[in-house]
């Protein structure tokens, strides 16, 4: 078995495969979201052990943010098998490991436990699993083979399958791979896609929506959100806020029964009347934790948690004198009274309701993702 010196020595091309038509799945596969991460970005950090990446694509203009080398089919519409001979060609090096773009759970180890099967003689080493069924598109080539994929497609079968006949092949079966029956998966429809969806990223994509209000004292966000929420809610919505105190702060009034409760030990005080309630947790809580308990409305807004993980729109006021506490690019939207470049949502202080119609419109794309989950 080769050393991991042995490999790097030899040199290392990979090959993601993203010129399918995707006509199954109604939509680009690479643009699919597991996690937050799309499938060619897991995929991309998968094959970060490769000395070198190319990207198949029909255009040279495709993904324009993946930094991997994009490599055009020699002709169009001849299918994967001439994206494969197409980025073979181009390869530095002799081993390829290729993957397609609907294969986002086979990792680096998986690649490495099949390239040992890749030894003198053999030009391609190809996963089986218990079916029968081949991965001809997530497997180790040698970049010489490149010539006898030119070959068939001269004579018009563009079927991958077919392409095995005429090489040196070493079949692998998936079960004896380390977890591999749980990383070999096609994703070609939107039921196979909803499956391999974590119940945990369900879960998460399905709680209410959160949005960050960031900005330095004296610019006039708590002013501002106080004249948001009317615009919010007369689309209807019912709004959640949650105010971050960086010091410690007293609801209860002294020698009321509930102040009398909190300093008797009680971790948790309630008031109820029948206008409204509060509930006051009585020790540290996690944010993240406490806001997941409020329900019953279609977005929270929080003014404050700069540090927090959700979305944040920054606020900055040029007369305010202080930099912006914010890198643009990090944000979901800037509001401000000077133009901001680094972010494509940027709204002006003295409009409201162009900020309100731009948080419909996200509580709208945020339940869209939940249906097509």
């Amino acid at each position: 078995m080769k050393t991991e010196s042995d490999k790097k020595k030899s040199g290392i091309s990979a090959i993601i495969l993203c010129g399918g038509k995707s006509t199954r799945m109604g939509k680009d596969k690479a643009g699919l979201l597991i996690g937050k991460k799309t499938f060619l970005q897991q995929i991309e950090e998968h094959v970060s052990g490769a000395d070198e990446v190319l990207l198949s694509v029909k255009d040279r203009r495709d993904y324009p943010k993946i930094e991997a080398r994009h490599i055009e089919d020699l002709e169009q519409d001849k299918g994967p098998l001439m994206g494969l001979c197409s980025a073979l060609k181009e390869c530095s090096h002799e081993r390829v490991w290729v993957i397609s773009c609907d294969m986002p759970l086979v990792d680096w180890d998986v690649a490495q436990e099949l390239e040992d099967y890749l030894i003198d003689g053999i030009d391609a080493v190809i996963p089986v699993d218990k079916t029968g069924k081949k991965y001809v598109l997530c497997a180790w080539y040698r970049k010489s083979v490149w010539k006898i994929l030119e070959e068939q497609l001269k004579t018009g079968d563009y079927k991958v399958q077919h392409v095995l006949e005429n090489l040196r092949v070493c079949y692998v079966a998936v079960q004896g791979i380390t977890d591999g029956a749980g990383k070999f998966y096609n994703i070609n429809t939107p039921e196979e896609y909803r499956k391999i969806i974590p119940e945990k990223i369900k879960e998460k994509a399905q709680q209410t929506p959160v949005v960050s209000f960031v900005a330095y004292s004296g610019t006039g966000k708590t002013t501002f959100l106080e004249k948001l929420i009317p615009k919010l809610k007369a689309y209807g919505l019912k709004i959640a806020i949650v105010k971050h105190d960086g010091h410690r702060f007293d609801i209860d009034h002294e020698g009321k029964d509930s102040d009398r409760f909190t300093k008797a030990g009680a971790d948790v005080t309630g008031l109820i009347s029948s206008e409204k309630a509060v509930l006051m947790d009585n020790r540290t809580v996690d944010p993240e934790e406490f806001l997941k308990k409020i329900d019953g409305v279609d977005l929270i807004l929080t003014e404050g948690f700069k540090h927090g993980p959700w979305p944040k729109i920054m606020l900055h006021r040029k007369e305010n004198g202080k930099p912006m506490p914010l890198r643009p690019e990090e944000c979901l939207a800037v509001i401000s009274d000077v133009d901001v470049e680094d972010c494509e949502n940027v709204f002006p202080l003295d409009d409201v309701g162009k900020t309100a119609v731009f948080l419909l419109q996200y509580i709208q794309q945020n339940m869209q993702h939940i249906e097509n989950l």
